[in-house]
């Protein structure tokens, strides 16, 4: 795996990790001090996947336009890095 899939499949984990723990939060106590710390922080780490999935080279269209999704480019990109890796 090079270090650019493996960069991408960490921060996609992260973040996939992230709007989970939001997502709970929401459907359970919905304490705003989760919210306000783990908000910008999703944030952070979303636009990240995208940076490196458009900057990325040698990526696939598929992998670029799964890290643009809201809510859906964490386990798109996680999907495509693994696909990605295992064609190489």
């Amino acid at each position: 795996m090079t270090p650019l899939l493996r960069t991408l499949g960490v921060l996609s984990l992260l973040e996939l990790a992230s709007v989970v723990v939001l997502l709970g939060n929401l459907a359970t106590v919905h304490d705003d001090r989760v919210t306000s710390a783990l908000g910008p922080a999703h944030g952070a780490l979303y636009l990240a996947v995208a940076a490196v999935a458009l900057l990325g080279r040698s990526l696939t269209p598929r992998t670029r336009i799964g890290a643009l999704l809201p809510l859906l480019s964490g386990p798109l990109t996680l999907v495509n890095v693994r696909r990605e890796a295992r064609s190489a």
